[in-house]
């Protein structure tokens, strides 16, 4: 039997306890149903939900459990739960939606969670293009700088050892190198973004293949970051909630997997686009190996062909 429950309104891995403040929006509150309809008493047990909801993970999330809900507000002694935690329960979990994960998400602490978890992520996205512009200024090299919607895309790398150039001298025998031009005796370069050294002499050991990973396709990534986030914020997502759900998809089950599944969401929009993606990459996991060049050109066919038929 399908599970009604919607999805959860905030990734799992949004994680905000590190940030001691929550934003609260005083006029939203002041005018609300909660204060209106509910008692003083009610209103305080909601606000400490929001409170308890913002330190746990995912954050805007509580479990789904009498006990500890009713400890959060302060109406649990010597283990105990009040007799008085049944006439505030109602107002207290006003607004709180249970989802497929069992737990409870607050739609309006949601997206102030989600607003916090962009700017966290794109404090660590500043922070790493620093790292790499300082790598380049001491080394004299041009490593590139990513932008924020391939850093997301990649898993939000931080602090991964950079290339120097001293690194290519006595390199070991696994470690390809670097070369301007392809010689008699060097290695040669695949389309799959492997790296094959030349032919040891007869009697030596096996050469070593090394993996080199791949981008996505730029039609790909185009689907994904414009037109993925273009199909969520239509349905009334922020824009920064939209990119973080497409960065948790695209960690989880690979940019090419996300865009085909973009892709086909174009053609046929959802009501509920995050629950169908979710569904739709069911069973679909990050791939272990680099995608080859036979995953790049599908995953663009995919991608025109999705484009070519929303045009018709």
């Amino acid at each position: 039997m399908q599970d009604a429950r919607p999805a959860p309104l905030v990734p799992a891995d949004v994680d905000l306890r590190d940030f001691s403040f929550m934003p609260l929006d005083v006029r939203r509150l002041r005018d609300s149903d909660l204060a209106a309809d509910e008692t003083p008493e009610a209103c305080w047990a909601a606000v400490l939900l929001w409170c308890a909801s913002w330190h746990q993970v995912p954050a805007a999330s509580v479990p789904n459990s009498d006990q500890w809900l009713a400890k959060q507000c302060g109406y649990v002694a010597q283990g105990k739960v009040s007799p008085r935690w049944k006439e505030v329960r109602k107002g207290a979990l006003r607004g709180w939606v249970e989802c497929a994960d069992g737990r409870l998400y607050h739609p309006v602490v949601a997206a102030k969670a989600m607003e916090a978890w962009e700017s966290k992520l794109i404090q660590r996205w500043k922070t790493e293009c620093a790292r790499v512009k300082k790598h380049n200024q001491r080394h004299r090299v041009s490593l590139r700088v990513p932008e924020y919607s391939e850093w997301l895309s990649q898993g939000c790398p931080q602090g991964q050892p950079l290339p120097v150039p001293e690194d290519k001298k006595d390199c070991p025998r696994d470690v390809p190198r670097e070369t301007r031009s392809k010689g008699q005796g060097q290695g040669s370069t695949q389309d799959s973004g492997t790296i094959v050294p030349a032919d040891p002499p007869a009697g030596g050991p096996a050469p070593n293949v090394v993996e080199l990973p791949v981008a996505a396709p730029p039609d790909a990534r185009e689907i994904i970051w414009r037109t993925g986030v273009t199909l969520l914020t239509d349905t009334g997502i922020a824009e920064g909630t939209a990119r973080a759900f497409l960065a948790s998809l695209c960690k989880a089950h690979g940019e090419i997997a996300v865009a085909e599944k973009v892709a086909a969401l174009a053609l046929k929009p959802a009501a509920d686009p995050r629950s169908w993606l979710r569904g739709a990459l069911n069973g679909t996991h990050r791939p272990s190996r680099p995608a080859s060049a036979v995953d790049r050109v599908r995953a663009a066919a995919a991608v025109r062909a999705a484009a070519d038929g929303g045009d018709r």
